[in-house]
């Protein structure tokens, strides 16, 4: 009986000594901080398998920002509203909306008696001319040779020049509407007009109807020339003598996505909008290719007093009991890389990067560049 209470004891002191075994913590050997000297390991499987690189600290320019809205526009030269001159039905429009014209194309044709009812006056017109020229001559031949009185040679005269006016009036009106003079003094009447296009560029808008009857001044197309687009930025009054020509601008599309973009600032309008507070800004593009719509709402960012200082990308930056700190790079072992937590003072900072104040940091060190917030969370 007393052996087997031995065997029993001996028993229950081997399955506590298993059981403890079995309990025991293990450590993760991937990455391992030491509190005294605040460093930090990360194997190298795990660096070089995962989305955690290494960085440098480098020089980068910082700006203040004046921020601005406006749209993309083109140049007025580059617009163009269609309206006829005189009243008509529209008899032929050769093109839609967003299709392409170049200068000189034929956009609208118009059909309306009263044009022929022109060119016939103009017919009539020149006739009557040739013989009140006709007889100017004849009364000033014979006013010279003191044959004729003054007075007839004075009404010969007044006749002479007011059909020469009516005359010239009617040839240009004509060549306005694109009349051949040369074809119609022939006897051969145009009986529609045609309006070209005065510019190169795509059609934005378009109401023109066959068959309908438009009046003088009515816009039937509008046309744009997209190849020279541009910012138009409004800045608050507040902002304005901090503007000046070639400033950097960044800028993006709020409907079109979050990728920037980058211009300049080439011209600052002279004069404050009474109404808005606001001063209207001219900005180039740097990329002209990008397929931007005139009229199109931009959010920008213009760039001034630029300072240039050592800096780090954001993500490499993480705050703790409200300090800063980055992760340089101290030395590399047979199985691990080793950081140190390095406070730092931030300056300024853009989208991308954060500026360092600390004297004793210098361009190139390397640091932990992705991956820092998965180190320090283990």
């Amino acid at each position: 009986m007393y052996k087997l209470k031995q065997i029993s004891f001996f028993l229950l002191a081997m399955a506590l000594i298993v059981s403890c075994s079995n309990t025991a913590e293990v450590s993760d050997p991937t990455t391992e901080e030491s509190p005294e000297s605040n460093l930090f390991s990360v194997s190298k499987p795990m660096l070089d398998n995962t989305k955690m690189s290494l960085g440098e600290i480098s020089a980068q320019e910082f700006f203040d920002v004046v921020q601005a809205n406006g749209s993309i526009e083109v140049p007025m030269s580059a617009k163009a509203e269609i309206s006829p001159m005189v009243a008509g039905f529209v008899k032929q429009v050769p093109f839609l909306v967003g299709d392409k014209v170049n200068a000189g194309d034929l956009l609208v044709e118009l059909q309306n008696p009263e044009f022929i009812k022109m060119q016939q006056n103009y017919l009539e017109t020149k006739e009557e001319f040739q013989f009140v020229q006709a007889e100017y001559e004849r009364q000033k031949t014979l006013s010279e040779e003191n044959i004729s009185s003054t007075k007839n040679f004075q009404k010969a005269s007044s006749d002479y020049k007011l059909k020469l006016a009516q005359l010239n009036g009617l040839r240009e009106t004509l060549k306005l509407f694109m009349v051949d003079l040369n074809a119609l003094e022939k006897g051969e009447f145009t009986s529609s007009m045609k309006i070209y296009s005065p510019i190169s560029g795509f059609i934005a808008f378009l109401e023109a109807p066959i068959g309908a009857y438009v009046a003088p001044g009515d816009v039937l197309m509008m046309l744009i020339n997209t190849s020279h687009k541009h910012l138009e930025l409004e800045v608050f009054e507040k902002d304005v003598l901090k503007i000046a020509k070639g400033q950097q601008i960044r800028f993006r599309v709020p409907d079109a996505g979050s990728t920037y973009y980058k211009g300049t600032v080439f011209q600052v309008n002279k004069s404050i909008d009474s109404q808005k507070k606001t001063l209207l800004v001219h900005g180039l593009l740097a990329d002209e290719e990008v397929s931007f719509l005139q009229g199109m709402y931009v959010e920008a960012d213009i760039l001034t007093d630029g300072v240039k200082g050592l800096a780090v990308p954001s993500r490499a930056v993480f705050e703790e009991d409200g300090a800063f700190y980055i992760l340089r790079y101290v030395e590399t072992t047979d199985s691990d890389y080793v950081f140190g937590k390095t406070e730092v003072k931030l300056g300024k900072a853009n989208e991308q990067y954060t500026q360092l104040l600390n004297s004793e940091l210098k361009e190139g060190d390397r640091i932990l560049d992705k991956g820092v917030f998965r180190l320090i969370g283990n």
